[in-house]
């Protein structure tokens, strides 16, 4: 007889997790709280449209990159398009704008920072070298924290092979990236800083003067090693590992919000609204705790939720340009400081993307763009605001982000539709208002990295609050950690 998991919650992390135990095997079933999986990589319905919960860009999709050596494990062919101009970074002063190939991006480096660009150049050459070097670890599927032999995967190979990259990586173990500004005076060097702090503090929840250097690199030289764009959204990924799941003979139940999670005669009751049944093993992919020690949820970090518009454009917008340029796929707009509502209740840059529309079928509508637009908020601030207030709040928030936005393109002169959230409408959609992990600073990441196993015997965590860390990418891999440990603990 198989053993039995329950995956709680359907985001990629606990999909991934779920498909590889069952190719494996085990019987899974998935409780989900929303109508559909994915969580923050996957969709929901406005006005007949599907829009995106949260993640829009891929990773780890190259040939043998992290994600897609995993779907291949998992016999899967998932469609998607490199992106080679993923994104554009626009500060107060210029622009800088990311490209794949790495002669385009030193000579945009040259044009973005040239009073400084000689140290720049040096200092984002190194920034690469540890980055491939973290890249290469990650690789031999380690899972920190070491608390078995087989969470070593392959890193003690690869230490023989590298001994010299991995004494690099060991002097920078307990570097933020304001350190590695510092080796090259660039601490004091307002443009590149102001560039760094927007992709870290949506990658890495934090600053440079608390991001840990080692992920730090990884995130910051992602988009260039393999940005893609996934056919009809993120959320195709999720829904295809959901639907690999019941292939092999697990179950998907969607809109069945767990009520209890109890722990009696060495298996977990998993009560939910579709499901009342016991198990040997449970994964909690939510965010949420079900009581002490269910969740990284109780620790002190602080998550962050995020406030979002979602709209359409005539398709017409396609032959805009900026500088001279296409359209890349996604622009981070660092606010003006007059915007004081954008620094007083939110944090990071406005991230907007453009992307194909499609219905609430998934059938393609072709004379609209999807425009997604987000900047990160504290969910609290929200939830203790009366019905008025919070309405006001929100309007005053979507007219400063379109502001910004409106600066850069003409975005309001092809509008068709806008509707605005805020995280009581992550609550809606997807069941919780936060839907980033934990800041990656060198405690997190390093020192006091959170583990896939909890303190409880049997339950597992997933997802965006487990090592390695935020992300669609961190979040898979967190879902073979947990897997590999089920299998290796408990052997069917």
């Amino acid at each position: 007889m198989s053993k039995t998991v329950c995956v709680i919650g359907a985001g990629i992390g606990g999909l991934m997790a779920g498909a590889l135990l069952a190719k494996e095997g085990w019987h899974v079933t998935v409780v989900e709280k929303a109508t559909t999986v994915g969580g923050s990589a996957g969709s929901y319905a406005r006005k007949n449209r599907r829009f995106p919960t949260g993640a829009t860009i891929a990773f780890g999709l190259e040939e043998r990159g992290l994600l897609d050596t995993l779907f291949h494990e998992l016999d899967m062919n998932i469609p998607f398009e490199l992106l080679h101009h993923p994104m554009d970074i626009l500060l107060d002063d210029r622009k800088i704008s990311i490209f794949r190939d790495k002669t385009e991006w030193e000579n945009e480096m040259r044009r973005a920072f040239p009073e400084r660009i000689g140290d720049v150049l040096a200092f984002w050459r190194r920034l690469e070298q540890i980055s491939e070097a973290v890249y290469a670890v990650t690789e031999t599927r380690v899972s920190l924290p070491i608390q078995r032999l087989y969470d070593l995967g392959n890193l003690p190979l690869h230490v023989l092979a590298h001994p010299g990259s991995m004494l690099q990586l060991a002097r920078y173990a307990t570097h933020t990236v304001e350190d590695l500004l510092r080796m090259y005076k660039l601490d004091s060097y307002t443009p590149l800083r102001q560039f760094l702090d927007a992709q870290l503090l949506d990658a890495a929840q934090t600053d440079c003067t608390e991001a840990a250097l080692l992920p730090s690199s990884l995130a910051l030289n992602i988009y260039r090693r393999g940005s893609f764009y996934v056919e009809k959204g993120m959320g195709q990924l999720s829904e295809a590992l959901a639907q690999r799941i019941i292939e092999l003979g697990g179950e998907v139940l969607t809109a069945s919000p767990v009520k209890e999670l109890q722990y009696e005669d060495s298996k977990w009751r998993i009560s939910s609204r579709k499901r009342n049944e016991v198990y040997d093993t449970v994964i909690n992919n939510t965010g949420i705790s079900f009581g002490p020690g269910t969740s990284h949820s109780e620790s002190e970090d602080v998550s962050w939720g995020a406030y979002r518009i979602d709209a359409l454009l005539n398709a017409s917008f396609w032959h805009q340009e900026l500088n001279g340029r296409p359209l890349p796929f996604a622009l981070q707009i660092v606010p003006e400081k007059e915007q004081a509502i954008l620094y007083s209740d939110g944090h990071g840059p406005v991230y907007v993307t453009f992307q194909p529309a499609y219905n609430r079928q998934h059938e393609p509508v072709e004379d609209e763009i999807m425009m997604t637009c987000s900047i990160h908020t504290q969910s609290k601030q929200w939830e203790q605001l009366s019905k008025e207030d919070y309405q006001d709040k929100k309007n005053s928030v979507a007219k400063a982000m379109f502001q910004e936005i409106q600066k850069v393109l003409p975005v309001e002169d092809y509008l068709l539709y806008s509707e605005a959230g805020t995280p009581l409408t992550y609550q809606k959609y997807i069941g919780k208002t936060e839907v980033g992990g934990f800041p990656l600073t060198v405690r997190n990441a390093i020192l006091k990295p959170k583990s896939v196993r909890s303190s409880h015997p049997q339950l597992y965590i997933a997802g965006e609050q487990a090592f390695p860390g935020p992300g669609t990418l961190s979040s898979a891999l967190s879902g073979y950690h947990a897997a590999r440990a089920i299998m290796k603990s408990h052997p069917s």
